[in-house]
């Protein structure tokens, strides 16, 4: 009896559990589901936050455009810095000789040697030694980490072999990559502002980091000099032209972000030193700083931003770089699970711990194809002590990646198609112009979805025509070999070499000059030459070409007997240029490319030049044409900007009463109809609504480059419907 009443309560008890069993599986069935479904949810509005459609990316690409104009108008006049890197010249593939490089920028640096051989050898050899900088000397003295540096220097030197000699009496050149914040004064010279990445020698900021690594050599009695001072994204540039001529910027993709191009030196208003010989100037554009209203920030990346040690700067670098990309992930992963489990009841303790999981680590596992993803699950053991993850909590790490590489690549992408915007080769004919992009880093070179997604990204916003006349080519070691190879183009040896070569050519020209009889003038048309020839009022033959003088003229002073006879008198451009072609020829006349809109009552207009350059500001455009004119134009660049208008009507309306003859804006206006009903001559790019800023900030009676060409104050200008002419002198009929 007793035995039957145990038996059944066993079954009782065993029915019991049973059903609990059933209830708590049934349970955590409904729960799993729950977690699946809110998993689903929070990846689903990750993929819409971080979505880029073309759309979106062609507005990231005209902000970068925009912002890189604005930075190139004026120092502090956008978050891109835009810095003049002093670079004007590539090499050509001619170069020849050995060279060293020192690549500084972090724990270890690199002493590099290169043997170059011109265009049929190209680099014969290389050779390079890396060392680390002991933890003591990064915040001793500035004395102390060149020393160091040096003497490294010269127990490279001191270990070439019987192939590595120079020839006697050469001194050996070297480009430095120093990869900390400096402004740069000259191609080998530049003061430190600030250190990073743990150094801490105080005294060294706002010395020359060139002066005190020569002076360094010099102690170890090594003749040896810094021919170029470079960053890394310059180096890869130089490397990438070298390799390929049609190379025209380079691209940064590794632990930080940053991209460097090469643009007209008549572009770069902000630049007041004489124009280069080749006429171009790389710009390195530190784009990591640049921000805009449409990028597509998560609370994630504004978490990290806030967090991070440079709160509001590098934004875009913060999407698009290796330090960053895994820190987001893991800051995802960590919302995860503490919203819906997806790592169990508990958090694991390793997941907060602030970037912890690395940008490698990440791609290690994005770029896990096996049938279970188990190359995820070991990443997540190894990396964050997580023991157990099911295959739906592998996929959704999985689409994380994805969907923060897709928008990093996606946003990359749109940077170099701003670059190639802002250099106009966006809409050139395919037929007729090839670019190439040099690109290096770790985050490029091993994150292959990375680096394909960007390059297909890249070719759906340059469409079908012009996508196959850009390349995106991979550079190896711009830091190291590209500053070998700037030291060879700036090589004092080559320098002198290429002055000789000028100066035979010139005195060739000469002889043949003078042994050939002289040309006869340029005359008008025979159907004008019986009415009217145009000349220059003052000789010319001692006036330069407008590109170079290295300051400009002082503004000519106006005494009041002068004042009545300001007013020039308006001239066809068409036949002053035909009757010109000598002044032309030399520079002394230059045409404006035609980019002007028309406005205001008088079409045809003339005067002497005053200058004006501003970015977005109208303070001193007011100030300018509350003065009395006497029959002067008022020639301003506003930096082409096209956000906002820097004159409006009743400046307008001041400057037709206090005798101004004209005014040209390299840039918008707005109150169009009142200014249409005035009696002034107004050229303008555009019109735009919206006011400008009133800060008072701007330069007076400097030169400016507007439309591709030089103004100084004091010229003369003379418009009319076919365009507008700068010269140097007035011209009379």
């Amino acid at each position: 009896m007793r035995k039957a009443a145990a038996l059944a309560s066993a079954a009782i008890a065993a029915a019991a559990v049973a059903v609990v069993s059933t209830v708590l599986h049934q349970r955590q069935r409904q729960a799993a589901k729950r977690s699946e479904r809110a998993e689903a949810v929070l990846l689903r509005d990750l993929q819409e936050r971080c979505a880029a459609p073309v759309e979106l990316l062609r507005q990231v690409a005209d902000a970068m455009a925009a912002e890189m104009r604005a930075g190139l108008a004026a120092e502090g006049g956008s978050d891109l810095q835009m810095l003049v890197t002093y670079v004007d010249s590539l090499p050509s593939g001619g170069e020849k000789g050995m060279f060293y490089a020192l690549d500084l920028g972090g724990t270890n640096f690199r002493v590099l040697r290169v043997q170059l051989g011109g265009k049929e050898r190209r680099i014969i050899k290389q050779d390079s030694e890396g060392i680390s900088i002991p933890q003591h000397l990064m915040s001793s003295s500035s004395h102390e980490l060149f020393d160091f540096v040096a003497a490294a220097l010269a127990k490279f030197v001191a270990s070439e072999g019987e192939d590595c000699h120079l020839p006697e009496g050469t001194q050996r050149e070297l480009g430095f990559t120093f990869s900390f914040p400096v402004k740069q004064k000259s191609l080998a010279s530049g003061t430190l502002i600030k250190w990073t990445k743990s150094f801490a020698i105080d005294e060294m900021v706002g010395k020359d980091v060139v002066a005190e690594l020569n002076m360094a050599i010099r102690r170890q009695g090594l003749d040896m000099k810094v021919t170029a001072l470079v960053n890394d994204t310059v180096g890869t540039l130089a490397a990438g032209r070298y390799v390929d001529h049609d190379t025209i910027a380079a691209v940064i993709l590794g632990t930080g972000s940053n991209a460097a191009y090469i643009d007209h030196a008549d572009a770069i208003p902000k630049w007041h030193g004489a124009l280069p010989k080749s006429g171009n100037m790389v710009i390195n554009m530190e784009w990591g700083n640049f921000k805009s209203s449409h990028l597509p920030l998560t609370e994630f990346d504004q978490e990290l931003d806030a967090e991070s040690l440079n709160p509001g700067k590098q934004v875009y670098e913060k999407l698009i770089s290796g330090m960053y990309m895994g820190e987001l992930v893991r800051r995802i992963l960590l919302k995860m699970a503490q919203e819906t489990r997806i790592f169990g009841d508990n958090i694991p303790p390793k997941l907060e711990r602030p970037y912890i999981l690395r940008t490698l680590d990440m791609l290690i596992m994005h770029h896990d194809t096996s049938s279970d993803l188990r190359t995820v699950a070991n990443k997540l053991k190894e990396v964050l002590g997580i023991e157990y993850t099911s295959f739906t909590t592998r996929k959704l790490v999985l689409d994380v990646c994805e969907a923060i590489a897709t928008r990093g690549a996606r946003l990359a992408a749109a940077g170099i198609y701003g670059i190639i915007q802002k250099l106009g080769q966006h809409s050139d004919s395919p037929s007729t112009r090839r670019s190439v992009i040099a690109v290096d880093g770790g985050v490029y070179k091993y994150y292959t979805f990375f680096s394909q997604c960007m390059e297909s990204t890249l070719s759906d916003m340059l469409g079908q025509e012009l996508a196959p006349s850009v390349m995106i080519k991979h550079v190896n070691d711009g830091s190291g070999v590209g500053a070998a190879l700037l030291a060879a183009s700036y090589s004092q040896y080559h320098q002198a070499e290429s002055a000789d070569s000028r100066r035979r050519r010139w005195d060739w020209v000469g002889t043949l000059r003078r042994r050939l009889p002289r040309l006869p003038p340029l005359f008008l048309r025979s159907s004008l030459a019986s009415t009217r020839q145009i000349k220059p009022t003052t000789p010319t033959n001692r006036i330069p070409h407008p590109i170079a003088p290295t300051t400009s003229p002082p503004p000519r002073p106006i005494r009041p007997r002068e004042r009545a006879n300001m007013a020039a008198l308006p001239l066809a451009t068409a036949e002053v240029c035909d009757a010109n072609a000598d002044l032309i020829m030399n520079g002394e006349l230059r045409a404006l490319q035609p980019i002007f809109q028309i406005y205001g009552r008088r079409q045809v207009f003339a005067g002497p030049i005053v200058t004006l350059k501003v970015y977005e500001d109208n303070v001193l455009i007011r100030e300018f044409l509350e003065e009395k004119g006497h029959g002067r134009v008022l020639v301003v660049d506003g930096g082409g900007s096209l956000r906002c208008a820097i004159l409006g009507g009743n400046p307008v309306q001041q400057a037709q009463n206090n005798g101004w003859a004209g005014i040209v804006v390299n840039g918008c206006i707005r109150d169009v109809d009142e200014i249409n009903g005035c009696d002034i001559g107004v050229r303008a790019l555009n019109s735009h609504p919206m006011k400008a800023n009133k800060k008072g900030i701007g330069e007076k009676h400097v030169p400016v480059t507007i439309a591709g060409t030089r103004i100084c104050d004091g010229e003369w200008l003379y418009a009319d419907t076919d365009g507008i002419l700068i010269s140097r002198t007035e011209l009379t009929v």
